[in-house]
């Protein structure tokens, strides 16, 4: 297949085949100990790719994929879009019920998945009668299932041919969102949506050619998938890792020369407070950038001391925008504390009531963005699309603030905003209170019913081991820092806090657990 008579820039699989030209014998991936170069790499995708064609893949063929991190997750992502089929990851810590569920709502044919699954997709083959292709990953004894390595063995390692010429704006992925307020929606992302992403990342110094970049987020995740199609637009490298583990992290960016690395607070927060950080040279991480919730100002000033050539950068996205739609530089990492930074150049962002109007700077309203990165639409959900696109504007369910210079801050969800006593009160304040005192480990406000107040104002708190924090100590200090009415009514001790994959806290869960 030639160049000229296939736009690769339309579809993110090609754009694979278009780097590993420019950049063949650079390492672009690196799993335990394997080692692919751009042109290994695209060699595998082809081969998985022409057999995939040949299994009747081709043109919004919806294909499941169930594995953590690993290099055959990457090859099956970019053999898929090469096919122009569709990817739909799925989260692997989810349940049998939940997983069915998925593939049943997303019209998945094809499944691709590890081994370690076999239970969970045992139960799937049974039941659902969509998937006419099971293709499981190390283990050739499955009966009735299709050998993943054999089969890519087994296709042709040149560049396929489709039937048609792929268009930007053609279906890439459908990934679900965590769930949270009811069922899981899909959010259908198109190939524009990566590309520009990975333009944003670029223009932004969030990815570069030099990159060589340690990946604990799962490409399940869209904070996972959006950076690594990032990498291979520019040719940076990628380490992949199955699962977080400090230890491992920290070894790895010492042997690997790592100089990029993505991950949430409260990891930098564990890595940070480490005791065997001192044991490694961590001079090579030059840029430290985070998700999920914004980062505790403390915690940057404990990262720059120990990853003294790191710059931080601050991001702020989900998964309706293929990834972060804004970014604080590290230039700006200590001159706006508490902020998300700018919108990237392909995103216009505005912050507005509940009439959809702007509000005066400075002021709490929900941000809603346009742009290329925005999704298309929640797969087979018109009722939904319609509510989150009302006047064409993606309704991100965020109160933010803007400052006289447009950066963005977060303030809260809008459904975590607790109404108590008719005042508003912001989870996210009371929590940056708490976590102010000596002995927290964690902490996570909630508003709980209450005859009196409506809701009440409720901590949930986690200390640190071997810290001692009354009831009362926790609220008087409150009430020393922020207004009365913001002060819990409540508070909670626990041992943990219920997470998802990327580490984010589910309020729902905690507000079932402790309502009474």
């Amino acid at each position: 297949m030639s160049r000229e008579r296939y736009p690769v820039q339309s579809n993110i699989g090609f754009i694979l085949s278009r780097t590993s030209r420019k950049y063949a014998n650079k390492i672009a991936l690196i799993f335990r100990e394997r080692r692919l170069t751009y042109s290994e790499l695209n060699s595998r995708v082809n081969r998985l790719t022409n057999a995939l064609i040949g299994l009747g893949v081709g043109k919004g063929t919806k294909v499941g994929l169930i594995f953590n991190n690993c290099n055959e997750f990457v090859e099956s992502i970019y053999a898929i879009l090469k096919a122009q089929g569709v990817v739909v990851p799925i989260n692997t810590r989810l349940s049998y019920q939940e997983i069915s569920f998925l593939l049943d709502h997303s019209d998945v044919s094809v499944l691709i998945f590890d081994n370690k699954f076999i239970e969970k997709v045992a139960v799937i083959w049974e039941t659902n009668p969509k998937i006419k292709h099971y293709i499981v990953c190390d283990d050739e004894s499955c009966p009735g299932f299709l050998h993943y390595e054999t089969l890519l063995q087994s296709g042709s390692s040149e560049e396929p041919s489709v039937s048609a010429p792929p268009q930007e704006e053609d279906e890439a992925c459908i990934i679900y969102t965590a769930g949270t307020t009811g069922r899981p929606k899909g959010v259908v992302l198109t190939h524009r949506n990566f590309i520009w992403l990975a333009v944003n990342y670029c223009i932004g110094r969030m990815t570069s050619f030099e990159d060589v970049s340690l990946y604990i987020f799962p490409l399940y995740h869209v904070g996972g998938l959006g950076t690594y199609i990032s990498h291979t637009f520019i040719g940076a490298t990628a380490v992949l890792k199955e699962k977080y583990d400090p230890l491992d992290c920290l070894e790895t960016i010492q042997m690997e020369g790592i100089n990029r690395w993505s991950a949430i607070p409260s990891i930098y927060a564990e890595i940070v407070n480490h005791p065997d950080i001192g044991k490694y040279n961590l001079k090579s991480i030059t840029k430290l950038s985070s998700g999920a919730a914004p980062m505790p100002v403390d915690l940057k000033y404990r990262l720059a001391e120990i990853f003294p050539n790191a710059g931080i950068l601050d991001g702020y996205g989900q998964t309706e925008s293929a990834g972060a739609i804004t970014m604080l530089s590290a230039k700006d990492a200590f001159k706006k504390p508490g902020s998300v930074g700018l919108p990237y150049p392909t995103n216009e962002i505005r912050v507005v009531d509940e009439d959809d109007a702007d509000v005066p700077v400075g002021e709490v309203g929900e941000l809603v963005y346009q742009g290329y990165t925005r999704m298309s639409c929640y797969y087979k959900d018109p009722e939904a699309t319609a509510e989150a696109l009302k006047g064409g504007w993606m309704h991100s369910g965020d109160l933010v603030r803007l400052d006289e210079e447009g950066y963005v801050y977060l303030v809260d969800r809008k459904r975590d905003m607790i109404i108590t006593g008719g005042e508003n009160v912001y989870c996210r304040e009371v929590e940056e209170t708490i976590a102010r005192l000596p002995g927290i480990e964690e902490v996570a406000v909630v508003g709980l019913p209450d005859p009196k107040w409506g809701e009440a104002v409720t901590a949930i708190v986690v200390p640190r081991p071997g810290a001692y924090l009354s009831h009362d100590e926790i609220i008087d200090y409150c009430k020393t820092q922020i207004a009365g009415y913001k002060a819990p009514k409540r508070v909670i001790f626990a041992d943990h806090l219920p997470k998802n994959s990327v580490g984010k806290v589910l309020k729902s869960e905690l507000k079932e657990i402790y309502a009474v």
